[in-house]
């Protein structure tokens, strides 16, 4: 199991490498950019939106032209540098960006917020326990009847999408060493303690394409995060030709909750 210091070393190391760039927490900026859609699309102008993990601060920026105000946290201090940096040289004065750590972030602003968001930031906790600790806290920032956007990555869900890989020939993706993916039942299981479900957004038709032809098309070439081909995928997720119809291949979930 790695150690949670360790994971923070990593992103701190990041910062420094990547700075601003929307490719700091992920490398599939066209994916990163659906997530962040899919939250934002759901936010109100009235909301008080705690993003939790927030990186470089990419999406927390693009959250604060939807809403009220955001403040933006992540236990990485180089992540946040950077995330002051770009707020700074965007000028929006409705968002600032601060430390914070999951694990006591509810502690610290206890029902102060509408709404939070947090984006593959429970992914990078080392134990179900802490997952669970992460949940709570979360929930513990929020009013009665706040909002929270989760956006996690599911352990069937990356199998199954590997098994259609290895079917067509491709070889499976190796998870990402810092990553603990969750059982979906018990994530489910989890939020149900805090949280009434109202809505699960996929990105399955996403993941089809960029993860199963691209690959297939290019070959023996890598496939290119910001490829032709996966800028197509985002347009068909988008159309919702195909919504829910390739769910189960799909890693990652938003998982769109109301505090009881």
């Amino acid at each position: 199991m790695p150690d949670v210091l360790e994971i923070k070393d990593y992103w701190d190391r990041k910062a420094d490498q990547l700075g601003i760039d929307p490719s700091a927490t992920m490398k599939d900026v066209i994916l990163r950019s659906l997530e962040i859609e899919a939250v934002g699309n759901r936010l109100h102008s009235d909301d008080v939106l705690l993003d939790v993990g927030c990186g470089n601060a990419f999406g927390s920026l693009q959250f604060a032209q939807r809403c009220k105000s955001v403040l933006a946290v992540d236990y990485s201090d180089r992540m946040i540098a950077m995330a002051s940096a770009a707020i700074h040289a965007g000028g929006s004065q409705n968002i600032c960006a601060k430390p914070g750590n999951v694990l006591t972030v509810g502690d610290e602003h206890e029902s102060e917020f509408t709404a939070a968001s947090s984006i593959r930031c429970l992914i990078n906790l080392p134990s179900e326990e802490q997952q669970q600790t992460a949940i709570g806290q979360i929930a513990k920032t929020l009013r009665s009847g706040g909002r929270l956007f989760l956006v996690e990555g599911l352990a069937s869900n990356f199998a199954a999408m590997n098994q259609m890989r290895l079917a067509v020939g491709l070889p499976a993706i190796t998870l990402d060493w810092h990553n603990r993916l969750f059982d979906s039942e018990q994530l489910e299981r989890e939020l149900g303690r805090y949280f009434i479900i109202q809505e699960r957004v996929d990105f399955g038709e996403y993941y089809f394409l960029s993860r199963i032809v691209h690959p297939l098309l290019v070959t023996p070439e890598e496939p290119s995060f910001e490829g032709k081909p996966n800028r197509v995928a985002s347009e068909i997720w988008r159309s919702s030709v195909l919504k829910g119809q390739l769910a189960h291949i799909s890693t990652l979930v938003l998982y769109v909750c109301r505090k009881v």
